[in-house]
């Protein structure tokens, strides 16, 4: 068998070669690595549109209110908006076999992650949530609409 001689600009060619095909291999393998949401017609970026308290029945009708969800994280803020609610981030989570969802946890926004500074309940209720950790029914979510039932209140919100 014979052995084919490479010269040293051959052979650096060839590896820069086979690392640029490598690193496009990866980059077309990466996307099948994405984690996928638990529930699509759940998860994404919504406006709330309304919400009802349950103690007295009065329907809120916020401006520029949005809620984006993801697999472990909710973002909620008031965008563009003249209230000065502000952004807050918080832990999602869904319980009873993806029937009612949990958000819980949330700290101010700071940025592209939080202050470390924890959120009050005043901060949170015209973003209809009523309490530090919330459970929410999920009682409709077809990808368009989301309403969510919670203790404290229902929400009713639009894909955006």
């Amino acid at each position: 068998m014979k052995m084919i001689q490479l010269s040293g600009k051959t052979k650096a060619t060839l590896v820069y070669a086979l690392l640029v095909l490598g690193l496009i291999l990866a980059c077309l393998l990466m996307p099948g690595c994405a984690k996928q949401p638990v529930d699509s017609s759940v998860e994404g970026f919504w406006k709330l549109e309304r919400f009802t308290t349950k103690e007295d029945g009065a329907v809120h009708e916020p401006e520029r209110i949005f809620y984006g969800i993801t697999r472990y994280v909710v973002e909620i803020a008031e965008r563009q908006g003249t209230q000065g609610y502000g952004d807050f981030i918080g832990r999602f989570g869904y319980t009873d076999e993806g029937r009612e969802a949990v958000m819980s946890e949330f700290k101010v926004r700071a940025g592209t992650s939080d202050s470390k500074k924890d959120a009050t309940l005043e901060q949170l209720k015209p973003f209809g949530i009523g309490a530090m950790e919330t459970t929410f029914r999920i009682v409709k979510a077809d990808g368009k609409a989301l309403v969510l039932e919670s203790d404290y209140a229902t929400l009713e919100l639009k894909r955006y």
